[in-house]
């Protein structure tokens, strides 16, 4: 079980990453900014929001977003949360 998290968290990180990289480096992607912001909290909430940050930081694409500034932040910290409880419940 653990390993099958660990490769689903190591895949749509990835996923996400390359869908950024995509939207950045090439003319693949035409789809309006609204989807893509959209897209961008799916994935994030998915648990792609690693991928999603290391990607912005690298590419330094469109830091200053309201989506970047606060929406995945906020994901970040609620699933961060889910997982520490997760884990202080099975440990007692």
């Amino acid at each position: 079980m653990v390993n099958f998290i660990i490769g689903y968290v190591i895949c749509i990180n990835m996923i996400s990453y390359i869908f950024i990289w995509l939207n950045i480096r090439t003319e693949y992607i035409k789809i309006s900014k609204k989807w893509v912001d959209t897209i961008y909290l799916v994935l994030s909430i998915l648990g792609g929001f690693v991928g999603i940050m290391i990607a912005t930081e690298m590419f330094n694409y469109r830091k200053k977003e309201k989506i970047f500034k606060r929406w995945i932040p906020l994901v970040i910290f609620i699933e961060i949360s889910i997982i520490l409880y997760i884990i202080y419940k099975v440990r007692a």
